[in-house]
């Protein structure tokens, strides 16, 4: 297999999925997101470039571990969501080698309409 053939193919999301990508991001732990950006390490991220440095690491870590901490949480509903975009069923995408999993979840949150869900549903935080 060429380094262009993917091992899969991934079909245009629609509105139907928009049921499963909010529970998973809600399982993600997009609460706990908030907690990330407390106000005084957003006062400090302001305050001087070394320090802007150091506090986005902080933050960058701290993301990285909501997310690891509760992606157990949404396994199931990630493997649905993947095999519905893909035509595979679940046990066929929870047995693909690792790097073609991770390579397939990249690959959605870089659709166009993976964006498009992201800005319109960021308005509701407005």
């Amino acid at each position: 297999m060429s380094e262009t053939t993917k091992a899969y193919t991934l079909r245009t999301l629609e509105a139907a999925d928009v049921f499963i990508m909010s529970k998973i991001i809600h399982s993600i732990g997009v609460e706990e997101f908030k907690k990330c950006f407390q106000p005084e390490t957003i006062k400090k991220l302001m305050e001087q470039d070394k320090a802007a440095e150091a506090v986005g690491f902080e933050i960058f870590f701290d993301i990285v571990g909501v997310i690891t901490g509760n992606l157990p949480k949404c396994e199931k509903d990630i493997y649905k969501f993947l095999a519905g975009l893909s035509g595979m069923t679940d046990a066929q995408i929870k047995a693909l080698p690792m790097n073609t999993f991770l390579e397939m979840i990249i690959d959605v949150v870089k659709k166009e309409e993976f964006g498009d869900f992201l800005s319109v549903v960021s308005k509701l935080f407005k």
